[in-house]
């Protein structure tokens, strides 16, 4: 592979760096005059690229070679190309532009985030029909330009395409390549990795609706927010300049916006968002794509088109990773029905190579979202190669000092976004979800002296003092994380975000890392456990108690939580650092908050994903179903009544005036979705893997019936089941012997082996006595 490193090629450019900069044009004219046996190229670039052999595309894959640290290792892509080589002249061809390399990246837009000056690389191994072999690398005979029709590229802020400087011929034999200039060697230091991810492709069509707004604008709806481009077809005069620039919403007045992309608080630092088409037309009838950009969008505002606008001339297609969707749910109420389809296309969005928190404003790897998301992304979709292919990243950026990121990539500046307890530690929390669904140990191996080193980290970091708390005192506090920069609980309804911020730079929470801090120690106790590492377990299983006593000391007044938010209810009580009776006593306090709060959603990103298995797990069932059902602001339908088709960053994603503020589609605040399959439906893995399953229906508030399914690695799961004010009707279908355990509503349980099942029993639900009282 050291060689390969050493085969990179830069084409030559004389324009300054720091701008937008046209795509390079890449060629390589090679010659067979035998019979070809087999033929396999290994292509990449620092950059994005399209790569050619004798004009036809290699793939249908986008941006490719995708998203890695480049610092630590990018992908190649390997084709057998065998019988796309042809006797006699062929071209080896690749257009580059910026990427996620160069282009822009994050809150703020920060170009050049890993270098300025884009590379490529190739390899073809040839072996004749008679056994000789020719390779080709990239190298000095390449040919290159800058000359050709992509002026500008980005994959977040603009693409300027101009038809008339289009190179006819380009990546084909024949062409006179003569005025093209030369290249130079290169060389990568990080390590060439062949794509181990999921693919990259374009999916569903739509067509929009043609609006006039108030304001003399011409809009397109395409009724789904999605990530996705626009393809359209025009006829005009050569040189005419049309403008499409993507958005997800209208503004109260029902006008194109963006301003709702503008960071809460924070519109300076935001930086360009951009998503902006520029095309240059050439005379004639022309059909254009985008070459690399892509934006999150339901709406498209049209400037200067030349001609009358038809609907059927636009076409958006939707672009994400090619994961598998292996689980669907569906119930009596249909807002809950659209609500799941919301989570999915907001999935679909933000699963574009890495997991990303919107697909507009930032496309950053935020790690808690996927963390708090994870186990909804493996009820929808199989997540295994995606996830495994990111958390590589995660896994090559820990510091020396065995502290994490909190974005992952970091988007080339280490050190400056780390260590936050709930968000960095997410490494932990997916490598046991990976294992709880797919059973693979080896998850748990690859990632466990990440965990150790960011644990005793923490341990190092839990003896720092911080100067603001100086008037805390105790032993205990040896075990309370209160130095660095941490989140926090985080966009909890009645917080702004840039509010949060700037406290939480000065006065960390220290429940919310302590909290955090005693999880990841018990999760990498039980990994320690799993994978026979004694010492580390005694180690970590006493570390796990002296955190838990630190927190009852720290954060309870007599062993009783002392609070007006849910979270501090909800977190101890889903990380089991309460006794039988303190849980308790929470979980009545936390009922009743809930019910006086008229069952809107009280808790922020860390804890929401929870709420409702802690709220049906200790009994109140019915309340769980009642804040779920719940359409008022802020819950998870009032979106859904508003005319979402994604699921939005803020609770308050529409404020009183109507006007509509930050991202609408970050999954995060989706992660409800596991609930539905886990207690609604009540699918869940006894051992990991679904080697043996729990099928434990909670049924409840308005629902009639539900019905989940789920591809699990073992075979198709289904539970679905309908009610009426007598009976309780279950049917359920299990893979081909696999142990289920089925428990009903009544408390009866069933045993069973593989097949299909039906049950009935008298419906009377559990819990219902404790919501009863209140």
């Amino acid at each position: 592979m050291k060689i390969w490193k050493e085969k990179f090629i830069e084409p030559e450019l004389d324009i300054c760096t720091e701008e937008e900069q046209p795509a390079s044009y890449i060629r390589k004219v090679f010659v067979i005059e035998k019979p070809v046996k087999q033929a396999q190229l290994e292509i990449t670039a620092l950059g994005v690229y399209k790569g050619y052999l004798n004009g036809k595309e290699l793939d249908e894959q986008m941006l490719l070679p995708g998203y890695t640290d480049y610092k630590y290792r990018v992908q190649y892509q390997k084709y057998i190309v065998t019988d796309k080589l042809q006797r006699g002249e062929n071209v080896l061809a690749a257009a580059v532009g910026d990427g996620w390399y160069r282009g822009c990246l994050g809150i703020g837009s920060k170009r050049n985030n890993y270098g300025t000056k884009l590379q490529f690389f190739c390899h073809l191994a040839i072996v004749y029909e008679d056994e000789t072999k020719e390779e080709i690398y990239s190298d000095e005979s390449f040919r290159a330009t800058q000359t050709g029709p992509i002026r500008e590229n980005n994959i977040k802020t603009i693409e300027r395409y101009d038809a008339t400087k289009e190179l006819d011929g380009w990546n084909r034999p024949g062409y006179d390549d003569s005025r093209w200039h030369g290249v130079k060697k290169s060389s990568y230091h990080g390590n060439l990795e062949e794509a181990h991810g999921e693919k990259i492709l374009a999916h569903e069509r739509f067509t929009p609706q043609v609006l006039h707004t108030p304001d003399g604008s011409t809009v397109l709806d395409f009724g789904q927010n999605m990530a996705g481009y626009v393809q359209f077809t025009v006829s005009g005069k050569a040189g005419h300049t049309v403008c499409l620039t993507m958005g997800e919403v209208l503004d109260k007045n029902g006008n194109f916006t963006m301003e709702n992309l503008a960071a809460e608080g924070a519109s300076l630092i935001s930086g360009e968002v951009g998503q902006r088409l520029e095309y240059i037309l050439k005379d004639g009838r022309q059909v254009y794509r985008p070459f690399s950009l892509i934006s999150g969008f339901r709406y498209v505002r049209l400037e200067n088109w030349p001609e009358e606008i038809r609907r059927e001339n636009f076409q958006a297609r939707a672009v994400y990773s090619d994961l598998p969707f292996v689980g669907d749910f569906s119930c009596s109420n249909e807002c809950i029905n659209q609500l799941v389809k919301n989570v999915r296309w907001s999935q679909k969005s933000n699963f574009v190579d890495i997991p990303t928190d919107c697909p507009t404003r930032e496309r950053s790897g935020w790690t808690a979202d996927i963390s708090v998301f994870g186990e909804t992304a493996c009820y929808l979709s199989d997540t295994r190669k995606f996830l495994k292919k990111w958390l590589v990243d995660y896994q090559l950026e820990q510091g020396e000092d065995g502290n994490l990121p909190y974005v992952i990539p970091e988007g080339g500046k280490p050190g400056r976004q780390r260590g936050c307890m709930g968000w960095s530690n997410a490494v932990s929390n997916l490598a046991w979800i990976l294992y709880r669904f797919y059973g693979d140990q080896q998850i748990l191996e690859e990632v466990y002296d990440t965990v150790k080193r960011f644990v005793e980290f923490n341990i190092k970091r839990a003896s720092e003092t911080n100067p603001f708390f100086l008037f805390k005192r105790g032993r205990h506090r040896k075990y309370i994380i209160e130095t660095g920069f941490h989140y926090g609980e985080w966009l909890e309804p009645g917080t702004a975000m840039y509010k949060d911020f700037f406290k939480d730079l000065l006065f960390p929470d220290t429940e919310v890392t302590t909290a955090w801090f005693y999880e990841t120690v018990k999760q990498l106790a039980d990994m320690a456990e799993l994978l026979d590492k004694k010492e580390d377990l005694e180690k970590y299983h006493n570390l796990q108690k002296e955190i838990q006593e630190a927190y009852q000391k720290e954060f309870l007044k007599k062993g009783t939580i002392r609070s007006k938010r849910q979270c501090r209810y909800v977190r101890p009580i889903a990380m089991g650092l309460l006794t039988d009776k303190q849980k308790e006593e929470a979980l009545i306090k936390l009922n009743e908050m809930c019910v006086q709060n008229q069952y809107r959603i009280g808790t922020g990103f860390l804890t929401t994903y929870q709420i409702l298995s802690v709220l049906a797990d200790g009994g109140y069932v019915e309340t769980a179903y009642r804040m779920l059902e719940n359409t008022k602001q802020p819950g998870w339908l009032f979106a859904v009544t508003k005319g979402a088709t994604t699921t939005w960053e803020n609770w308050y994603g529409i404020t009183e005036d109507g006007s509509p503020i930050d991202s609408h589609n970050h999954y995060a605040p989706g992660a409800v979705v596991a609930w539905l399959f886990s207690r609604c439906a009540g699918i869940v893995p006894i051992e990991p893997g679904f080697r043996s399953i729990r099928i434990r229906p909670l049924p409840g508030g308005s629902l009639t019936f539900a019905r989940a399914k789920y591809q699990s690695v073992r075979g198709e799961i289904l539970s679905s089941w309908e009610k009426d004010e007598k009976e309780f009707h279950l049917h359920v279908e299990i893979p081909e012997k696999v142990k289920a355990e089925i428990i009903l509503p009544n408390g009866e349980e069933k045993h069973v082996i593989g097949g299909i099942h039906d049950f009935i029993c008298l419906h009377k639900q559990r819990g219902d006595e404790r919501n009863a009282a209140c």
